[in-house]
């Protein structure tokens, strides 16, 4: 009798917190290093390889970059 191996099903929620981790932790490398040393490129490459996989999980290859901050809109005073 054969068993599925489970294969096939990605727990997508789960691995993108893991990914988030990682890329933190590279851009942390990017922000301490000298640019354009060995660890650098390194850390760099990491970080557009797990961008790479957000889009394949989610379609947005910016996933992880930070969001534009925003603010309420003000309410017209005139009103």
């Amino acid at each position: 009798m054969s068993r599925r191996s489970g294969r096939g099903f990605i727990n997508t929620q789960e691995v993108l917190e893991k990914l988030c981790v990682g890329r933190a932790g590279a851009v942390q490398i990017m922000r301490s290093a000298k640019i354009g040393s060995p660890i650098y490129r390194t850390a760099m490459h990491l970080s557009e390889a797990i961008d790479d996989m957000a889009e394949k999980l989610t379609g947005d290859r910016s996933h992880f970059h930070d969001k534009p901050a925003t603010t309420a809109p003000r309410e017209d005073p005139m009103k």
